[in-house]
């Protein structure tokens, strides 16, 4: 899983398809008619090419078949019996059906019976609790920090943040506009998904930028140190042997980190008192998520791709999701999905119908724990990937 989204080049072989009406306004048990072209990189339809299709449900079943690209456009129809996703797949093979990676993979899907998508797993009982203490434990750490300035960029001051903190130091970047006044500007704070890599500072002539690490690793440092850290912390997080006990989760003081950052930055003097916006993509949405439930100063929060919904989601019924920690009670309070509960500011969401790590299903209940939201889903989009089909279409919803 990466933080960035990368779209191949519009160069090579895409599909271009959508369903017949609204993907998130299907009913349940009405029948999702999607309609797809593979075209060229001029968009001219691509006739004769040998197509495997794959419908996934979220009821567990499933539904497979092959074709032949034409100049119509190949049908998949197909519905839900209980509120979920379908995820369909076409995928272009040779005469031995193996995948031919020089060309798009259609990954997309559709819903039925929205408003009913819900988690059926319990919040702990304790998730407010277990917060609350962790809360307590960082108020109990001295905010000290070593601040050192840096020269990156004309008209800004650029800092290198290390905080005391709750286990390890947290480490962040920090810049400030030049000549700026006593409370005039607002906080804009950005968090980072699943990796070990460097991260730059962020830069607005009219914000305070904090760019949090997700690690406490030092900063600005050569690849070469960054590719040392990958084989510490390869696969953080993740296994069960580790996340038994929540009090040692890796996420609990990644989330505390950030807190502390941000804890900082609001001391500053040229901070307005009112305004502070957080950010981030994948696991950066998990963190916004969580930053924004447990610091009620957060006056607006955007999720890109939002990780850790629905944890239990398969003993629920749903698809699997790829690349989440494995499952455990313990993890559910790190469950972005009850985290959500608890966020009282406006959030702005955007997700992909083929994104199978950071699956539909969950988003979906996200958005409906969420007090007031917006909700955009692309078809089309998988985790790390967009077509580059230019009229990818965006389907919403608002509260």
């Amino acid at each position: 899983m990466v933080a960035t989204l990368a779209t191949f080049g519009a160069k090579q072989p895409y599909f271009i398809g959508t369903c017949d009406k609204d993907a998130l306004g299907y009913k349940v048990g009405e029948k999702m008619k999607f309609s797809i072209n593979l075209v060229d990189k001029d968009g001219k339809i691509i006739e004769g090419q040998k197509l495997q299709w794959r419908v996934s449900k979220d009821n567990g079943k499933t539904e497979v078949g092959e074709a032949v690209s034409a100049k119509a456009p190949l049908v998949i129809i197909t519905k839900m019996d209980n509120p979920g996703f379908a995820r369909i797949t076409v995928t272009p093979v040779d005469e031995n059906g193996k995948r031919i990676n020089a060309m798009d993979v259609y990954d997309g899907g559709a819903c039925a019976g929205f408003d009913d998508i819900k988690e059926k797993t319990p919040e702990p009982k304790d998730f407010d609790a277990f917060w609350a203490k962790q809360l307590s434990a960082l108020a109990k750490v001295p905010m000290k920090c070593d601040k050192k300035e840096v020269s990156t960029k004309k008209g800004f001051k650029t800092y290198i943040l290390t905080l005391d903190c709750v286990g390890k130091p947290a480490k962040a970047w920090l810049t400030i506009p030049e000549n700026a006044k006593p409370n005039s500007l607002p906080i804009k704070m950005a968090v980072h998904g699943y990796g070990v890599s460097r991260i730059n500072p962020s830069y607005d002539k009219n914000a305070i930028c904090l760019s949090v690490a997700r690690h406490s690793y030092e900063l600005g440092q050569p690849k070469e140190y960054y590719d040392e850290q990958k084989k510490i912390l390869k696969g953080f997080g993740l296994r069960k042997h580790i996340n038994k006990n929540p009090e040692d989760n890796y996420f609990k003081f990644m989330i505390l980190r950030d807190l502390r950052a941000l804890q900082y930055t609001k001391t500053l003097p040229e901070w307005n008192k009112k305004d502070i916006h957080v950010g981030g993509g994948s696991m950066g949405g998990f963190q916004s998520v969580f930053i924004a439930a447990l610091d009620k100063d957060i006056t607006s929060c955007y999720l890109g791709v939002p990780w850790m919904c629905n944890l239990n989601r398969v003993a629920e019924g749903k698809q699997k999701a790829l690349f989440v920690p494995d499952y455990i009670p313990e993890v559910l309070y790190f469950d972005s999905t009850y985290a959500a509960k608890r966020v009282k500011c406006p959030v702005n969401i955007l997700a992909y119908l083929g994104d199978y790590v950071c699956p539909p299903a969950g988003i979906v209940i996200l958005y409906h724990n969420l007090p007031k939201a917006n909700l955009s889903f692309g078809q089309n989009g998988t985790h790390p990937y967009r077509s580059p089909w230019a009229k990818n279409p965006i389907y919403k919803k608002s509260k």
